[in-house]
């Protein structure tokens, strides 16, 4: 430790110089009282006296150039490496398939081979293989008999296979584990020399874990990081065992994983957070790169609820790498019968698939999907998947309700009449109409069912309700003349008090810039409305290739109504696809509502978050508004008929009827975003309650109790959903792990509530194997991204070692610096203040005055 001393003032400044002057005056001021006190006390008393006045001001003088006493010292700093492993099922596999190079790689990486007398000879035979050819088992200068070349090649050779062989039997999971604890090159152990290390074992979540456990085995793993998923932002946002080592700060990350990722998260933008923080990731990639023989199903997309004698349809990815030109029989099953059978020759990409599913029962009705298995497969265990469907017995009723036949309307009429499954009336206003018959094709006036005058108070509850037979209601570009504020109150009782969905549809002429009505203000979710409008003249490219195109959010790719496709990126690249849109009301999100499509500039101009929704859902009491800032989905036929268009509002009518069928009564609405899960998946709990309920029981709380149903008296779980923010009347929470099987989840609130009907939802957790399994090939892309998004680097494990040369010493000294300021400390004014009565008192003694 180093002690030093200084004035922060000791510089000639004009403070300091006002300073030393005004001591001087007072030195000569005390020298001249000095002088003439000398005359009226004695010799001791005088030189006292100025003896104390001199020390005051020497003190006086010290704080005004700031004396410091500064000390420095070392401390040593200890960073933290997390060294991550996955253990998803995707780990398990064995690379059968692997190239005879990776193989190779593989085996001096792990120390199965190779010493610095032969690392020259396996390099050659890296080379032969890289090029495609056989090595050189034997080189010439070895030995010139031809038998013993001979005997030595095949030789060679032979070990090598069998090497070869003990790879194959290898998992990556196993492979990773040998990596990190060899004993012939333990890389974990030169780790620890650099710093701290805390091992985080991870798939659908991470837990942390001891050395021991990577020594002895990972054949057991424990079940919260459910090894059905891999999701590698959670083994980014991993902190460790928690142990001493828990306080350092995080230097590094080190992910020894195949990168499969089935989270729909962004483990890229978690790896550049890091980066920004000056933590790299080092992932380690195991697998081989090339494609594994596997059939495999790897995606399901059905509707979770469809209509009693609907025929809603199932759409299968299969993968079939490895098998190309061959036969692939896939069928879909019920219990032991068999529904439908299809067959394709396979090309080596996966393969999309249609099944129509149908009942004449409504209720819930379980399905499989199976395929062969086929000789050589890397993995048998993900080559079927069961889901279910719910059928109820009912149809969507809309009402559809626009000012004349624009194009919007037309192609809207046409795709929900075509639905079987929707019960669609229309009011049109302004119609040709010629008296020759009774009335108009469409209605045309909006009636609603009113209370009657002679109606009393106390049977309010019996009075009609607006609307109450609709599901959806559809407004287009309604004029003020013909949608009135009494119409738009009904319409707002429908949605708040009722549980029904209302969209609203922007149009050029009246709705909703030209309304006045303070409901309808009331009901958008956007607001301080605006119009973008771009000239199509000055658009020189094809019609779908025009204007803003949608991109979804991931609020939107949750949403059944938006998904055109079972894999995330194939539906996002649909909707990157759709033809674009010319004119767009533009508006500020109003809080409490979510952007579910975005829209993108054709003049590529930065995304603003709060101006650019154009599909935006907010809840209203126990309903829902959709506002749609287009009036052009029907460009969305271009080229593609009824496809996208009609399966859009299709969806739209089905997700319409299930919210206001959800679980609940006057006051609340109680759903779950999903009702079948697959076990690990996450699902979510929500409560809406109306205005008026909560402006009378404000501090209302709400708890789920989870029974399983042959068990309806014995409680599962229970959690306490809570308040959003931003939308006091919404309450959500995620469900806990549930184990498979079929459960209600009934609601609870803090408030007796009129009537004795309990809330209650089913919920259905189906076991899963293939959501992992769904594609076997490693994901070097995935993790390369992410590693230089952070400022790492990629490795693999023949290039494990550059680990430490990446990583330094995390065995830091750090140079500390601590000072105490002596000018301001309270023991120099009580000096000072000490010296000056001293001086006085003897003053006053000796009679000075």
């Amino acid at each position: 430790m180093e002690k030093h001393f200084q004035f922060n003032s000791l510089e000639w400044s004009g403070w300091t110089i006002v300073s030393v002057c005004a001591v001087l005056v007072v030195l000569v001021s005390i020298i001249l009282l000095f002088r003439y006190e000398r005359r009226l006390v004695s010799h001791g008393i005088g030189n006292a006296l100025m003896a104390l006045r001199i020390s005051a001001l020497i003190l006086i003088l010290l704080t005004f150039l700031e004396p410091v006493l500064t000390w420095s010292f070392n401390t040593e700093k200890t960073g933290r490496l997390i060294v991550a492993l996955d253990v998803s099922d995707s780990m398990n596999t064995q690379d059968r398939h692997a190239s005879k190079l990776e193989k190779l790689q593989l085996a001096r990486a792990l120390k199965m081979i190779g010493n610095d007398q032969i690392d020259a000879r396996l390099d050659r035979w890296e080379a032969a293989y890289a090029a495609g050819e056989e090595p050189a088992w034997v080189e010439e200068s070895e030995t010139a008999n031809p038998d013993k070349r001979t005997q030595l090649a095949e030789s060679r050779r032979e070990n090598l296979e069998t090497i070869f062989d003990e790879i194959d039997q290898m998992s990556r999971k196993e492979i990773a584990q040998k990596l990190l604890t060899n004993p012939a090159h333990p890389i974990l152990d030169q780790l620890k020399q650099r710093g701290d290390i805390d091992l985080v074992l991870f798939a659908g979540d991470a837990v942390p874990t001891e050395q021991t456990t990577l020594e002895n085995s990972l054949a057991e793993v424990p079940d919260q990081v459910h090894m059905e998923l891999s999701n590698l932002s959670q083994a980014l946002k991993a902190a460790g065992s928690g142990s001493e080592s828990g306080n350092s700060p995080i230097s590094g990350y080190i992910l020894l994983t195949d990168g499969r990722d089935n989270s729909q998260l962004d483990p890229v933008s978690t790896a550049e957070q890091l980066g920004q923080m000056k933590v790299p990731v080092y992932p380690v990639l195991l697998g081989s790169a090339n494609q594994p023989k596997d059939i495999s199903v790897s995606a399901l997309d059905y509707p979770q609820t469809a209509f009693k004698d609907d025929k809603p349809l199932l759409k299968a990815r299969i993968g079939t790498s490895g098998f190309e030109g061959q036969d692939v029989r896939v069928a879909l099953m019920q219990g032991d019968q068999e529904l439908a059978v299809k067959r394709f020759k396979s090309s080596g990409v996966s393969q999309l698939l249609e099944f129509e599913l149908g009942s004449d029962q409504p209720g819930r009705q379980e399905y499989r999907l199976e395929t062969d298995i086929l000789p050589g497969e890397t993995r048998e265990d993900n080559n079927e998947k069961t889901f279910a469907i719910n059928f109820v017995d009912d149809k969507s009723h809309v009402l559809l309700v626009e000012e004349t036949a624009r194009w919007e309307f037309r192609f809207l009429h046409n795709a929900l009449e075509r639905d079987k499954r929707i019960d669609l009336q229309q009011v049109l206003f302004e119609q040709p109409y010629m008296g020759l018959l009774p009335q108009p094709f469409f209605p045309n006036q909006l009636l609603i069912n009113a209370p009657q005058p002679n109606q009393v108070a106390e049977n309010n509850a019996e009075q009609p309700k607006p609307f109450a037979d609709k599901d959806l209601i559809i407004i287009g570009d309604v004029s003020p003349e013909h949608v009135q504020e009494e119409h738009w109150k009904q319409i707002q009782a429908f949605v708040g008090d009722q549980g029904g969905t209302l969209v609203l549809l922007a149009g050029k002429k009246y709705l909703p810039l030209q309304h006045r009505s303070q409901t309808l203000s009331e009901l958008l979710p956007v607001k301080d409305l605006s119009i973008v409008d771009w000239n199509q003249a000055n658009f020189k490219v094809p019609p779908n290739e025009r204007g803003m195109h949608l991109a979804l959010t991931p609020e939107g790719e949750l949403e059944p109504l938006f998904q055109f496709d079972a894999t995330p990126d194939v539906n996002r690249d649909i909707w990157k696809n759709l033809p674009g849109h010319l004119w767009f009301l533009q508006g500020t999100l109003k809080p409490g509502a979510t952007v579910l499509a975005y829209g993108l500039s054709p003049f590529n101009a930065p995304l603003n978050e709060e101006r650019d929704g154009v599909i935006v859902v907010r809840q209203y009491g126990a309903g829902q508004v959709i506002w749609i800032g287009i009036d052009s989905t029907w460009r969305w036929r271009f080229r593609m008929g009824d496809r996208y268009h009609h399966r859009f509002w299709g969806q739209m009518a089905r997700w319409a009827a299930r919210n206001k069928a959800s679980a609940g009564n006057e006051f609340v609405k109680f759903s779950l975003n999903k009702t079948d899960v697959d076990a690990g998946e996450i699902a979510t709990a929500t409560a809406r309650w109306t205005q008026e309920y909560l402006k009378e029981h404000p501090n209302i709380k709400s708890t789920v109790e989870i029974v399983r149903a042959a068990e309806p008296d014995q409680i599962v779980a229970s959690f306490e959903l809570q308040t959003q923010k931003n939308n006091p009347q919404l309450q959500e929470a995620n469900l806990p792990e549930l184990d498979p099987g079929e459960y209600e989840l009934r609601l609870k609130p803090s408030t007796q509530q009129p009537g004795d009907k309990e809330i209650v939802t089913p919920l259905f957790v189906h076991e899963v194997k293939t959501i992992e399994l769904g594609n076997l090939a490693s994901n070097p892309q995935l993790l390369t991204e992410m590693a230089e998004s952070s400022g790492g680097k990629l490795l693999t494990p023949g290039t494990i070692d550059e680990l430490l040369e990446l990583i330094p010493n995390l065995n830091q000294e750090i140079s500390n610096q601590d000072e105490v300021s002596l000018w301001d400390h309270w023991l120099i004014l009580v000096l000072i203040m000490g010296i000056l009565t001293v001086e006085w008192a003897l003053r006053k003694l000796n009679g000075l005055p």
